[in-house]
């Protein structure tokens, strides 16, 4: 409903808009609600995100773990098969350590071939053109490029890493008994090959 005034134009009615040829449409301006999220929501999803960490995180750890030592493992079928090769070249001779050449076990093999042993003085890849390990581009220690991947161990293996990194693989050279360790330089005529993973000794044992 409107009011007329004495000039011609249409005064103000109650629902607070303004009516006439001279006037513009005016409306009432609300302030909006809140679109935010409150404390206590915001308290829940942190809550929940922490829950999802501590569920995944370890999980991850765990899966990680055993797929380096499972690249531990295949390491050691590796050493395995330079040890054998090497017992080939030696005409069925063991080295007495990783370092012992072809030529010092049988001095009748001589040349390059008398030249090579598993490791050529080296502990960690690239490996020397001398070493059995050499043509295994992905032999190397899974948890650290930089750890030693191969070493000597003379005593029965012990139930955690000899003070060395683990990761590791062990190579155990004995005489014709089986528990007398070899001597470097020398040959042996039994062997065992062990490793440690992320915790304990790994349970593949070769041969």
């Amino acid at each position: 409903m409107t009011n007329p005034v004495g000039d011609g134009r249409i005064a103000p009615v109650s629902n607070g808009r303004f009516e006439g040829n001279d006037m513009s449409m005016k409306t009432d301006k609300r302030i909006p609600e809140s679109l935010g999220f409150t404390l206590i929501e915001l308290m829940v999803v942190v809550v929940v995100i922490g829950i999802l960490v501590a569920i995944a995180v370890p999980n991850y750890i765990g899966i990680r773990e055993r797929a380096y030592e499972a690249s531990v493992k295949a390491n050691m079928h590796t050493v395995h098969a330079a040890i054998e090769e090497f017992n080939t070249l030696a005409g069925g001779i063991y080295p007495g350590d990783i370092n012992t050449t072809v030529n010092e076990v049988n001095p009748n093999v001589t040349g390059a071939i008398g030249d090579m042993s598993l490791a050529g003085g080296t502990l960690t890849p690239p490996f020397p053109p001398n070493a059995l390990l050499r043509p295994h581009p992905g032999f190397k220690n899974p948890f650290n490029i930089g750890y030693n991947v191969i070493n000597d161990l003379s005593m029965p293996p012990p139930p955690v890493p000899p003070g060395d990194v683990i990761g590791c693989t062990y190579y155990s050279p004995y005489q014709a008994d089986g528990t007398t360790p070899a001597v470097g330089g020398q040959g042996a005529l039994a062997y065992k090959i062990s490793a440690y993973g992320a915790r304990a000794r790994l349970t593949l044992v070769l041969p």
